[in-house]
């Protein structure tokens, strides 16, 4: 049987009926700002349960031209980056958490042939859920409050 997880959240109505009296435009420029707080809060999560080796991390290849080429790639936890994405429909917000050069961190979460699945991101993802929406709520009525006090609105 799954585990489940039940919890409830209160005030998501006057935050919605807030969005509304401003605005499309402002309160997509609030919805990216806590997008960003929520998604920040969950880059930290990965951060800390991301395993971390001490070995070195840099390596060497030749090219094709016989040219010897050595790459530092970093760890994994280093490479830990939020980036804000390009929405497919106006006035909507992404945000992504991504690992971006360390190509070996999709190999550690999901597993090889070789190597068994050691899953680290989806369990912080899973610990870090309630902790995003509070921040996002949060950070939703910040922005709504500095927002309606710059453009005059509410």
């Amino acid at each position: 049987m799954a585990d489940r997880i039940r919890f409830q959240m209160t005030g998501w109505d006057e935050l919605k009926r807030g969005l509304e009296q401003l605005g499309p435009e402002l309160a997509t420029k609030a919805g990216k700002s806590a997008i960003r707080a929520g998604a920040k809060t969950l880059a930290e999560e990965v951060k800390a349960a991301t395993p971390v080796g001490d070995d070195n991390t840099s390596r060497s290849y030749r090219t094709k031209s016989g040219q010897s080429v050595t790459v530092d790639y970093g760890h994994m936890r280093d490479n830990i980056k939020v980036k804000m994405g390009r929405p497919k429909k106006a006035f909507n917000v992404v945000a992504y958490v991504t690992f971006g050069s360390a190509f070996w961190a999709r190999f550690l979460e999901y597993g090889t042939v070789k190597m068994m699945a050691r899953p680290f991101a989806k369990p912080a993802f899973d610990n870090a859920t309630v902790l995003m929406l509070d921040k996002i709520k949060s950070q939703l009525g910040v922005s709504m409050e500095r927002l309606a006090r710059k453009y005059g609105r509410r």
